[in-house]
């Protein structure tokens, strides 16, 4: 296992340097766990208040930067389905605006 710090107000990872991370720590900004993963890369860790998380634990890197990418698409495509009900329902009402006579 190895040391890492992280940023306490949004869990993300800070540093694995102990000097920096221990002068963070005794600012209020950081928390340091010694239960982090070896090996495994910055951008994948997080806090969550209680725990370490490693994004797509069990994979290796390109693993995990696929599985990034997958999560990012999933994303994207409910957002449009999102946006596109909106859209329609903006439609709705300013028909039913214009039915009852009202200036849009």
């Amino acid at each position: 296992m190895a040391t890492y710090y992280f940023n306490v107000h949004d869990g993300s990872a800070f540093t694995d340097k102990a000097g920096a991370g221990d002068e963070a720590v005794s600012a209020g900004r950081a928390i340091k766990r010694d239960d982090v993963p070896d090996g495994v890369e910055p951008w994948r860790l997080s806090w969550n208040g209680s725990a370490v998380v490693v994004f797509a634990e069990g994979k290796d890197e390109a693993g995990a930067v696929a599985q990034r990418l997958k999560d990012g698409e999933d994303e994207a495509a409910a957002n449009l389905v999102k946006e596109q009900d909106i859209i329609k329902a903006q439609v709705a009402h300013t028909k039913k605006l214009k039915e009852d006579g009202l200036e849009v």
